[in-house]
């Protein structure tokens, strides 16, 4: 998959596990995926970020986990739906919950799609490679 269109475009990661963090970089750089990819620990920290950075500098695409301390996913993408400035950034769930419940959840508060975490590197990049179809254009 080509990857060119991801060369200006800015990824943010909401997750509480900083090896998820180095797994989705790692796996982006193998999937050719050329966006800059930022890490926050919750959705508080995301948040703080998001409303510091000047408009023309808000990420592309938001890829959310659920299970956070502080602000979890579902009180983060509530918050993100609810912000005119933020709620145009399209938003992927990234969990290891497979719950038909939780993605009914999400779905309904606007997320864009809904991946389980796999366990398999590989998988990891074919994920990675779906994320091209959900960025907002920069």
């Amino acid at each position: 998959m080509t990857t060119t269109s991801t060369t200006n475009a800015t990824i943010l990661y909401i997750d509480d596990d900083s090896d998820d963090c180095l797994i989705l970089r790692s796996s982006m750089e193998d999937a050719g995926n050329k966006a800059r990819l930022i890490c926050a620990s919750d959705g508080e920290e995301a948040m703080q970020y998001l409303n510091a950075v000047p408009a023309a500098s808000l990420p592309n695409l938001i890829v959310l986990d659920i299970n956070m301390p502080r602000w979890d996913g579902r009180r983060t993408l509530s918050y993100l739906k609810s912000q005119p400035h933020l709620a145009g950034i399209p938003v992927v769930v990234f969990s290891t919950s497979d719950n038909k419940t939780d993605k009914e959840f999400f779905a309904q508060l606007g997320a864009a799609s809904y991946f389980k975490k796999p366990y398999k590197y590989d998988e990891y990049i074919t994920i990675v490679n779906n994320f091209n179809r959900y960025m907002k254009a920069s």
